[in-house]
């Protein structure tokens, strides 16, 4: 055992039992521990290392791991707005479906591969004796991708992929600079941990929610619906609003919902099997997160918010090229 490895492992015996850490009061009262040991635990995971690494580069092998409709259909528009000519956004709308919830839609976008690597990775990880930091305060079990070295697989996902796709589903909301940062994390739902999540918003503009695990169809969870109400500073009083539901137990390993931050959601109790989401929240620099709607004349073009990935991707390589 390496010495980082066997002093961020002894680390462990300082953190509360998660089993009777509290759901709602999170861990602030130890960012200053996480800060303090931010680089050992760090150290430790490096020297523990992947189990498959190439979940770490997605931009290498994104056609693996990301559904192939999806792909085909942002590389199709990112090539038009290349070009300068008409964009055509019909076949990507095609993949967004609704959900029956009104701001809430369902895509296809993470293969059955990625979900079960990404499930063994943090298995993985949670098996090093390793301390991992909670997600939120609300979720104690659970990983913050980032942490486990992710973080230039998750910038690719979100500002290539949900960057457009929220532009475009939300363009009165998310325009240049609202969606640029994420944080990204997994969540696990099972019975005698924790079964559900009570009523919040996101610290987000736009929000990823996939399903990594398997259907009840396929001896998956059951229960584990996701209760949408309103959302904050839009709808008058959005809490009192009709809750609707999303059936995630129906629900193929990879596919997520897309949906504004500010909308008010909880996680009913799963009745059986394990629940595993991925959820990336987008904002802004400084995780400033847009309430403000823009005009009409205000909002992006097809062609601006297609072409961005490669613009930023051109300015990169003109930087470094100067340096």
């Amino acid at each position: 055992t390496s010495a980082a490895l066997g002093r961020a492992r002894a680390l462990a015996a300082e953190l509360p039992d998660r089993q009777n850490a509290s759901m709602a009061g999170g861990e602030a009262e130890m960012a200053t521990w996480w800060y303090d040991n931010d680089a050992l635990l760090r150290e430790a995971r490096v020297e523990y290392g992947p189990l498959h690494a190439p979940l770490y580069s997605l931009q290498q092998h994104e056609a693996y791991f990301i559904q192939p409709e999806l792909r085909a259909a942002v590389a199709s528009l990112e090539a038009a707005a290349a070009g300068g000519g008409a964009v055509n956004e019909s076949a990507v709308r095609s993949l967004l479906q609704p959900t029956g919830v009104p701001g809430v839609w369902r895509l296809p976008i993470f293969t059955p591969l990625f979900c079960r690597l990404l499930i063994d990775e943090l298995r993985h990880y949670e098996e090093s004796g390793i301390p991992l930091r909670r997600p939120n305060g609300m979720n104690r079990f659970g990983a913050i991708l980032d942490q486990l070295g992710l973080e230039d697989s998750m910038t690719y996902l979100s500002r290539r992929y949900l960057r457009p796709l929220g532009q475009l589903l939300f363009p009165w909301l998310i325009s240049d600079g609202d969606a640029d940062e994420h944080y990204a994390f997994a969540v696990r739902y099972k019975l005698g941990e924790d079964v559900a999540l009570a009523e919040h918003a996101d610290a987000s503009v736009l929000t990823l929610n996939a399903n990594l695990g398997l259907p009840a169809s396929e001896g998956g969870f059951t229960g584990g619906a996701v209760a949408f109400k309103g959302t904050r500073f839009i709808d008058e009083r959005p809490q009192e609003m009709p809750a609707h539901e999303v059936d995630f137990a129906s629900m193929e390993p990879g596919d997520g919902v897309l949906h504004l931050g500010g909308q008010y959601h909880a996680a009913l109790p799963i009745d059986s099997g394990e629940r595993v989401n991925m959820i990336v929240w987008l904002h802004g620099k400084y995780e400033v997160v847009r309430v403000a709607p823009y005009a009409e004349l205000e909002q992006l073009s097809a062609q601006q918010r297609w072409s961005a990935y490669a613009r930023e991707n051109a300015d990169s390589l003109m930087m470094g090229a100067r340096a």
